[in-house]
């Protein structure tokens, strides 16, 4: 088996990044979900379960400091900022994360595109080393992974919907190193460790699904049909299941081409 695709997702939600080269951390891939929006209001975070539009902020990562989004033709270009006094407390699934606000102008930018006030905040690892779990704002677990025959089963049964990698966002996508290996669909879900030359990464749980994967990527468009698959051949123990997560317990790099090895 190999590493086929690797992607990181710097603002939760928004457009994914595929990468072919990536560090792995303690905390996850490099750069994976280290900004989150909040609504000016509540100070809830913001995802597509409640605005599918931010499927279509495009995200890149000009040099290390920079940020640029991407929508409709409109783009703008800031520098992550980790300013003391812009230091606010929030919360990620009743999860403490010390974030930092990341000023006005990629606020407004975002308030238009939403309809209502939001703002933008960013962490970083050395921000979460003593919190409740060293992540950052992903749900719950530093890493996602899942493997080509799983999507393919997912095609394959809704074979009128496109199903593609961004549906389920996941970090590694994992595949056949040779067109007659045998890789079943959902075999991750018995892996306890995997190992490339230069990284471990334990799994610890199977991936919980919410209504994102439902929502088509391109036209936003709400496919319930993708929520009747996982319920007829991904229920476990009551809940829809599709990919595990685990953390990094040997860092590294992860590279596209590598060879993973299922040790546990």
């Amino acid at each position: 088996m190999v590493i086929t695709q690797l992607w990181i997702y710097p603002i939760k939600s928004c457009k994914g990044i595929a990468v072919s080269s990536i560090d792995l951390l303690e905390s996850g891939l490099r750069y994976d979900r280290e900004m989150m929006i909040v609504d000016d209001e509540t100070g809830k975070f913001v995802t597509q379960r409640s605005d599918k539009i931010l499927a279509h902020i495009e995200v890149s990562l000009p040099d290390e400091e920079s940020v640029q989004l991407t929508f409709n033709k409109r783009s703008i270009i800031f520098k992550k900022q980790y300013i003391q006094t812009q230091a606010v407390d929030t919360t990620v699934w009743r999860r403490d994360v010390p974030a930092f606000d990341q000023g006005d102008e990629v606020a407004c930018f975002l308030s238009q595109i939403i309809g209502r006030n939001v703002r933008l905040l960013a962490t970083r690892p050395v921000d979460t080393l003593n919190a409740q779990k060293n992540i950052l704002f992903q749900d719950g677990q530093a890493v996602h992974l899942l493997t080509e025959s799983s999507l393919n089963h997912a095609q394959q049964a809704l074979s009128d919907y496109q199903i593609d990698t961004q549906r389920f966002r996941p970090n590694i996508v994992i595949g056949k190193s040779e067109p007659n290996e045998i890789l079943e669909a959902f075999s991750e879900d018995n892996w306890k460790k995997v190992s490339t030359e230069q990284i471990d990464l334990t799994i610890t749980k199977l991936c919980e699904r919410c209504a994102i994967p439902s929502i088509n990527p391109q036209t936003l468009d709400k496919e319930r049909a993708v929520d009747h698959y996982l319920k007829q051949y991904r229920m476990i123990d009551k809940k829809p299941m599709f990919g595990v997560c685990g953390y990094s317990s040997k860092l590294g790099t992860l590279n596209i081409g590598d060879t993973i090895i299922v040790t546990a």
